[in-house]
């Protein structure tokens, strides 16, 4: 599977760890995005976008609130395209 590039919201710890570097609010979201971009969250997330989607149903028959919980991060921390493509 080829990894994509995500765009995507920055998520809450990274906007609080841009608090604390950057007092000037308007370089925030910037930083936030930069930090998760570091932490490789976009590649964790399109990966498990993609074990949901070649083996998802796979994974529901044994463990349906695994499968319920990945669904539920993807969603808060995906991009807005992809939540809007489901």
């Amino acid at each position: 599977m080829a990894s994509r590039a995500i765009p995507h919201k920055a998520t809450a710890g990274a906007l609080r760890a841009a608090r604390q570097i950057e007092p000037h609010s308007t370089l925030r979201q910037s930083i936030a995005e930069l930090i998760d971009r570091e932490t490789g969250l976009p590649e964790i997330l399109d990966l498990l976008e993609g074990i949901l989607a070649e083996a998802g149903h796979l994974i529901e028959s044994r463990s349906p609130e695994l499968v319920a919980h990945a669904r539920t991060v993807i969603r808060n921390y995906g991009d807005e395209t992809a939540r809007q493509a489901e």
